[in-house]
């Protein structure tokens, strides 16, 4: 009979467009998608003892353009995975990627991993990386712990979903991890997991809705916050403020900020900065007290747009906001 590391490893591979999937139209010469979730398998090499099912995502679904389109994404990709996987890999674009990778490593209830890559070159270009990308993904898939969660593979590097960001818009290595956060490797011959991944409480649960409304503004020097005026409070539940460097809000934009609060909306504020904390209090005592007694949530570990993300579940679920990393409920 043969061994457990012999036996066959189901996988799904789901495709939802993106750079990865496309190739250059002969009549308009423009880059768009046309490759098949088959197509991409057939540019990866799959390791040994693996049946891979390639579904392509509804189209709707590749680019979600609301808030709810998350949830859609996430029930179909679950549903396909109890159909039977030991691990899924989906592709995508790489403009929502950390969004997406990190909303559905909040809500991932199975337990088996799933891993996110993408392409930064169209299938026509002479240095196509979706080949490489996709057969590292599928390697990490079928060695990954059960409980890793939601991991994103790109150039040979294994990142956090919490902590991936885009941080150029063309180079190869476009994807790095916030400085310090745990992240791996996929060398030619072995694969080197994050060393200390984040064992932390999630969501595990999708909410029936989602609000459509929770803008980010980002704060820069002498900001009036004029854009916090024209809010719509008959629709808007809450806002994401990417604060100065460490967490400063100009005095106009803090009176708005407040005012918020005190109408019943949840206002969020990060850090602008690609990485540290967002309060740093060793080095400035007392410094955010004021914030914190108005009601403002301090969140010091996510960018904007990941902050947005928890904000959007926390207000789906009916939870006040929790920071990343600290105990739910």
């Amino acid at each position: 009979m043969p061994t457990s590391a012999q036996q066959t490893r189901r996988l799904l591979f789901l495709a939802a467009g993106g750079t990865i999937a496309m190739d250059k139209d002969e009549h308009s010469g423009r880059s768009v998608v046309m490759r098949t979730a088959a197509e991409l398998l057939a540019c990866a090499t799959s390791p040994e003892n693996t049946e891979v099912r390639c579904l392509d995502a509804p189209s709707a679904l590749r680019v979600p353009n609301r808030p709810g389109d998350l949830l859609t994404l996430a029930r179909w990709v679950q549903q396909e995975a109890q159909a039977g996987a030991d691990a899924v890999m989906l592709a995508q674009g790489t403009d929502t990627l950390e969004e997406v990778a990190y909303f559905m490593d909040e809500v991932w209830s199975l337990p088996i991993p799933l891993i996110f890559t993408a392409a930064m070159r169209p299938g026509w270009a002479a240095d196509y990386d979706g080949g490489r990308n996709l057969t590292d993904a599928f390697r990490v898939a079928v060695t990954a712990p059960a409980d890793s969660g939601v991991l994103v593979v790109m150039h040979g590097e294994i990142f956090e979903a919490w902590s991936v960001y885009k941080a150029d818009t063309g180079t190869l290595d476009a994807f790095v991890a916030r400085r310090g956060a745990a992240r791996g490797q996929v060398t030619a011959t072995d694969i080197i997991f994050p060393l200390s991944s984040s064992g932390r409480a999630r969501f595990r649960t999708l909410p029936s809705e989602l609000p459509t409304s929770v803008p980010i503004l980002t704060m820069g020097i002498g900001d009036d916050a004029v854009l916090l005026d024209r809010l719509d409070l008959a629709s808007v539940r809450g806002v994401v403020i990417a604060g100065l460097g460490a967490g400063t809000v100009p005095p106009v934009a803090y009176e708005k900020a407040v005012a918020l609060v005190r109408s019943g909306v949840s206002v969020v504020l990060c850090s602008s900065a690609v990485s540290g904390r967002t309060a740093e209090e060793i080095y400035y005592p007392g410094a955010y007290d004021e914030l914190r007694a108005a009601g403002i949530v301090i969140e010091d570990h996510l960018n904007a747009r990941k902050t947005r993300i928890r904000l959007l579940l926390s207000l789906g679920l009916g939870l006040p906001y929790v920071p990343f990393g600290e105990k739910l409920g």
